[in-house]
């Protein structure tokens, strides 16, 4: 499990050595002198490493702990997924622990298919045939959900500024394509313009600019022809978000709780 080795140690480096004399520790880390100087003494430190390793690869009770943890920050979370599956032998290596020790490493992969930084590493027939179906869709519904309300966000603070018209775009396009087009000065280039499946978000408002939708086809990347229904059933069905709210979602997830 070498990625666990390299990756997953940096990870966690500032909670494993954090001197106990800190008042502040989340300042220390924000140094970043003093955060190198930590990761430096657990990597150079046979003790501190092995410790964490123990813990990553120990005993499922230690083993857990340490995911809820990593599984906190998102960023991080996306950062580990990306290094692994970035090349070909880091994908090996979780294919070979899910064949060899399915407790363990389905424990680890459907934490981060509850983060939706997998969507696009695999589809929806691949993770159902893991048995992760569920946890996969949901991820990528969950962070979905989450950019298309960002994307919302930014509309809306355009609309005030502009007499509570929103951007008119007549066609169905990408938001690096019409929208982009009026929402100027990078206010969109912070966020994904994608879901978490891959597929374009798409952008269509009515002719007057009182009315708007966002679009991700989800999961089977096809437009259902709904749009309107509230919370749906089924993993195909399209999320629309809409003048500042969900107007179509998945039923199992709560929109008011999204942050």
């Amino acid at each position: 499990m070498q990625f666990t080795r390299t990756s997953v140690a940096l990870v966690v480096a500032g909670a494993v050595l954090l001197p106990g004399c800190a008042a502040k520790p989340s300042k220390m880390l924000a140094d970043q002198e003093k955060r190198r100087e930590l990761v430096e003494a657990l990597v150079t430190d046979p003790t501190g490493r092995q410790e964490v390793i123990d813990r990553l690869v120990g005993s499922p009770t230690e083993r857990t702990a340490v995911f809820e943890r990593i599984q906190k920050d998102e960023s991080v979370v996306g950062a580990l997924v990306e290094k692994v599956v970035s090349e070909d032998r880091g994908r090996a290596i979780l294919a070979a622990k899910v064949a060899a020790d399915p407790q363990g490493a389905k424990t680890f992969i459907r934490m981060l298919m509850l983060t939706g930084v997998m969507g696009a590493s695999m589809t929806q027939q691949q993770a159902n045939s893991m048995g992760l179906g569920e946890p996969f869709a949901f991820g990528n519904q969950r962070r979905t959900m989450l950019d298309l309300k960002r994307v919302g966000v930014e509309i809306e603070s355009w609309a005030k500024q502009n007499e509570g018209r929103y951007p008119v775009c007549g066609d169905f396009g990408r938001l690096d394509g019409c929208l982009s087009g009026h929402i100027k000065d990078g206010a969109l280039a912070t966020l994904r313009a994608e879901d978490a499946w891959g597929n374009p978000f798409l952008y269509h408002s009515d002719p007057e600019g009182t009315q708007y939708v966002l679009v991700s086809y989800a999961t089977d990347g096809q437009d259902d022809g709904m749009g309107k229904i509230g919370p749906t059933a089924a993993f195909d069905c399209d999320i629309v978000f809409s003048n500042g709210d969900f107007i179509q979602w998945p039923g199992w997830i709560r929109k008011g709780e999204l942050r």
